[in-house]
């Protein structure tokens, strides 16, 4: 039986992060529709369940939240979040992407000194998911991915999704179990999402990358010092240049 615990709306959303999830996510709900429970209490089809799972997700964007993961071989994983201002970090070790509303920037922080590239965001549609995907290759999967899995299994009818609840972190979550996907980052894979849309847990072999991620800790206060550059870092900015006035 899944749970559905409710969370206050934030009055700004993440708008980089709503940018990259929000088609994927409204792509869901459209080939989800409008799907009654039967009244003999049997749950949900698997469009509404990989839905729902899709907006429980996007909860996350609402509000400031700092998450902790245990990845694949042992090594430590971070996601932090700010809405004022805007900002994101996906940290991974030996670097770290940085997405605000003035761009994404990628940081390599195995080297010294840490060598850092800002690129524009991308307009909206599969470039979007760019830099992300970049995070994926590291070992650390994100919500943006996730979500476009979400969409790859609602659109192959032949895909199996199951569902079912844990607790991780001290905190519930919905996952689901989702297997026999062709034509897809990933053929299958287990998601689990917190009640307040925090990525939970994440297992299977997204483009060729196992991923085995666990939450560890959860908090509603990020620090301050996540979203800064590594300190004395190279910074070479590819975004394009406003002409002279």
């Amino acid at each position: 039986m899944r749970n559905t615990v409710g969370m206050p709306r934030s009055p700004r959303l993440s708008v980089f992060r709503r940018a990259a999830i929000a088609p994927l996510l409204g792509a869901l709900l459209a080939l989800t529709g409008c799907q009654a429970i039967t009244d003999d209490g049997v749950a949900p089809d698997r469009a509404r369940l990989l839905g729902d799972l899709a907006a429980q997700l996007q909860r996350a964007s609402q509000r400031p939240y700092h998450a902790e993961y245990l990845l694949a071989g042992g090594v430590r994983g971070e996601i932090s979040q700010q809405t004022k201002p805007a900002r994101e970090v996906y940290a991974y070790p030996g670097g770290r992407l940085l997405v605000d509303p003035n761009g994404q920037t990628s940081c390599v922080t195995a080297v010294r000194p840490a060598r850092c590239q800002i690129r524009a965001l991308p307009a909206p549609g599969p470039a979007a998911l760019t830099g992300y995907s970049e995070v994926t290759r590291h070992g650390l999967v994100t919500a943006p991915i996730v979500a476009d899995l979400l969409q790859a299994a609602q659109l192959q009818s032949q895909a199996d999704v199951e569902a079912h609840d844990v607790t991780l972190a001290g905190q519930q979550a919905t996952c689901l179990e989702v297997s026999g996907l062709t034509d897809a980052e990933a053929g299958g894979f287990t998601v689990c999402v917190t009640a307040a849309g925090v990525l939970a847990s994440f297992a299977g072999v997204v483009g060729g990358v196992v991923i085995d991620q666990a939450l560890t800790r959860v908090s509603t206060s990020p620090p301050a010092e996540v979203f800064a550059l590594p300190e004395g870092a190279r910074v070479v900015d590819h975004r394009p240049k406003s002409p002279a006035p």
